[in-house]
């Protein structure tokens, strides 16, 4: 490929010297395109044509006006930011995607299949590119940020405030009083988005609020690094943490009360080289109930664990990544055994829900109660069910085993990608094969998919490059429409809204259970479970997106396993990826 200077200088528009000058006084980092239109030794036209050239693609002066936001969201907003490139139009099923580097075939490709269409690319301006994929995505940005904004004008409109925050004025000088109406803004407005936890994350300049809500990290705010410190301790103060301890890991509890609703949150900090990062997760300590028949299965899956369960020994697993809804599976799980005549004991790190009738206790590795040693002491207590809250190491994996051979319903989580995974798993943690065998009822794989929006849903047809990569044998007939949300304000512009699980259930019969002992290889456990009518994660995410739950796209990125094309950050075409926006401070 030829080099940008040598085209401008085969053009006529620079001359050799012209570029040598270039060259020698452009800082490090500067693409020389850019410095050049910088230096106003040529013009964004001249660039553009030389961009032209180099890459044997049309160039486009992109007009912002002109650009369809529906048809530049066609692509995930992580992807197009991470590989610098925006959908521009489209027409008769060819997708016009503006780019950077042209000529990286690996975008062009997940472009391709993320979206179904044929991809024209041409080059664009990087500043062009970027400035636009701000203004695509500000009002996104904008929609989250009115949400902490609302809460600032609720509360100064009716002035109220609880008494914890009262006492805790009178305590702080006139200058920090705006932190704690600041705090109280943060807590309230993740209640009110829906989010499952709160990132305060300290950076250079600012410190940066996010909030988790159906699984997806948002950014919400930036606090200017001067009242950081201030925001910090307000949170410990709240959480009856050391507000002097900045050195080591810490665990603090609140609660508030938000709109009659009483909602703790479990906060977590650890020191980093910025300062200290704190993660609130959000219990709702009022109304949370867990129905093994409520939480989103479909009746067969019901079935199957209800049946598996209610057996009187054996162990029980449900597995997945972190935040895919296993601990809700669990206390659902144990809502549906707890009778009056079982005696149902946990150990928990930590006990996020307090379960009427059922003794929980807290593990705590310092006071000797970690998993394994709570386990042992439980099973003096003349336990029916045991509820393990994970199970990661040797120990703790041969004592659960032995309990369960020994009469004991054992229920517990352990992190695998499937379900057939689970043995393998209970085998690297030294479990002998036939202890698996003989203890082992069922596991469950689950994921947590994003609902699509009710208030935006529309028709998709089928993306075939997904659903051929989700359904080779092609049980689903290519014509099926789906669905996906076209954005609007309830949905903050995602389109999407709440979640739904989907499982994967390995029930065990005689053959499953001889060829666990057996030793043989996952690949060939995976083949008798489908073969005993195990629904694998792809099918149940697909009968979800055709009753109109989720979008096709959605399952493919919650069951591929593939996330690099919605949040990969590497060099493209040898340009350094655009970097993500923070939206600016509130304080």
């Amino acid at each position: 490929m030829k080099r940008i200077g040598d085209i401008l200088v085969e053009l006529n528009i620079l001359t050799n010297e012209q570029m040598d000058a270039a060259f020698a006084g452009k800082p490090r980092g500067v693409m020389i395109g850019d410095w050049l239109v910088r230096q106003s030794l040529i013009s964004n036209a001249q660039l553009g044509a030389a961009l032209s050239e180099q890459f044997s693609v049309p160039f486009v002066d992109i007009d912002f006006s002109s650009v369809n936001p529906q048809v530049a969201r066609l692509l995930p907003e992580d992807f197009a930011r991470s590989q610098a490139s925006v959908a521009i139009d489209v027409s008769d099923r060819m997708l016009t995607l503006a780019m950077v580097a042209p000529d990286d075939i690996e975008t062009i490709a997940e472009a391709e299949l993320m979206t179904g269409y044929k991809i024209r690319p041409v080059v664009a301006l990087e500043d062009d590119v970027r400035d636009l994929l701000n203004r695509i995505y500000d009002d996104r940005a904008f929609a989250r940020q009115t949400i902490v904004d609302m809460k600032f004008a609720e509360m100064a409109e009716s002035g109220e405030v609880t008494e914890e925050d009262e006492l805790a004025m009178s305590a702080v000088s006139q200058e920090d009083a705006p932190v704690v109406k600041l705090v109280q803004a943060i807590l309230s407005g993740a209640v009110s988005a829906g989010a499952s936890d709160i990132h305060l994350e300290p950076h250079k300049p600012e410190m940066r609020v996010r909030y988790r809500v159906d699984g997806e990290l948002q950014v919400v705010m930036t606090i200017p690094n001067h009242i950081e410190d201030s925001v910090i301790s307000r949170i410990k103060v709240m959480g009856d943490m050391d507000t002097t301890e900045n050195r080591r890991p810490q665990d603090g509890h609140l609660t508030v009360y938000e709109n009659g609703k009483r909602v703790g949150f479990r906060i977590s900090g650890i020191p980093t080289v910025d300062g200290q990062k704190l993660v609130l997760r959000l219990l709702d300590e009022g109304g949370q109930t867990f129905d093994l028949a409520g939480i989103g299965m479909p009746q067969r899956d019901y079935e199957t664990i209800r049946r598996v369960i209610d057996k009187p020994h054996g162990m029980f697993v449900v597995t997945g990544p972190t935040g895919s809804g296993k601990s809700t599976t669990l206390y659902a799980a144990l809502q549906h055994l707890n009778d009056d005549d079982r005696n149902i004991v946990t150990v928990e790190d930590p006990v996020e829900y307090r379960l009427p009738g059922i003794n929980q206790v807290q593990s705590d590795n310092e006071f000797g109660m970690g998993f394994a040693n709570a386990l042992k002491y439980i099973m003096r207590q003349d336990p029916d069910v045991i509820m393990l809250g994970e199970i990661r190491d040797c120990e703790t994996a041969t004592t659960a085993v032995q309990a369960a051979l020994t009469g004991h319903l054992v229920i517990s989580t352990l992190h695998t990608n499937d379900a057939v995974g689970a043995v393998q798993r209970l085998a690297d943690l030294g479990v002998d094969n036939f202890k698996i065998a003989g203890s082992l009822l069922g596991s469950v794989a689950q994921r947590l998919l994003r609902c699509v929006c009710e208030n935006c849903k529309v028709d998709a047809p089928a993306n075939l490059n997904l659903l051929d990569a989700l359904d080779p044998e092609q049980f689903v007939p290519r014509d099926t429409t789906f669905v996906r949300g076209a954005g609007c304000k309830r949905c903050l512009g995602t389109g999407f809204a709440g979640r739904v699980p989907i499982f994967e259930i390995m029930p065990l019969n005689s053959d499953i259970t001889a060829a666990i002992e057996a030793g043989v290889p996952n690949s060939q456990l995976e083949e008798m479970a489908h073969a005993a009518g195990m629904v694998p994660l792809r099918r149940a995410g697909l009968e979800a997106a055709i009753a109109g739950k989720t979008s096709l796209e959605e399952v493919y990125f919650k069951t591929s396993g593939d996330r690099r094309s919605t949040n990969s950050t590497s060099m493209v075409g040898g340009r350094r990826s655009v970097d993500q926006p923070v939206p600016s401070a509130i304080a």
